[in-house]
């Protein structure tokens, strides 16, 4: 593991409630792995099931937390990122207060300020949701 749960926050910008990525598992210059608990706190969080958004967040926040783990190492400033779209988006299934979801990013390409990625999360080793995801870094 590369960040706990205490340490995340060093990681991205989001502070509760709003954080959707407990821990760092692994990553690379093109990858990352992470983990979130689903807690009924969560905002995300709606009839005992983490919904769509929290899913997207979850995503976003684990090429957040891939950002930082790598800009951290470099000694370089962290820079803020947003969602700028979402395409092939499929849900196969919502998870439940209590489950740990694992979510990957697989970063396919970099033009300028624009990161094109695939998002991934998995519960109990099945796929419950996909999507590409461009997300825009804005430079300091």
């Amino acid at each position: 593991m590369l960040a706990t749960r205490s340490e995340i926050i060093d990681f991205i910008p989001q502070r509760d409630p709003f954080i959707a990525v407990h821990e760092i598992l692994e990553v690379t210059e093109e990858f990352a792995r992470t983990q979130f608990e689903i807690l009924p706190e969560s905002i995300f969080v709606s009839n005992g099931l983490l919904g769509e958004a929290g899913l997207l967040e979850n995503i976003a926040q684990t090429a957040a937390a891939h950002m930082g783990f790598i800009c951290r190492g470099k000694k370089i400033p962290v820079p803020l990122g947003y969602i700028a779209s979402i395409k092939n988006w499929e849900l196969l299934n919502l998870p439940k207060v209590g489950q740990l979801i694992e979510t990957s990013i697989h970063i396919k390409n970099q033009v300028l300020d624009i990161i094109l990625l695939d998002g991934v999360v998995i519960v109990n080793k099945e796929v419950i949701c996909k999507c590409e995801m461009r997300i825009f870094i804005k430079n300091h």
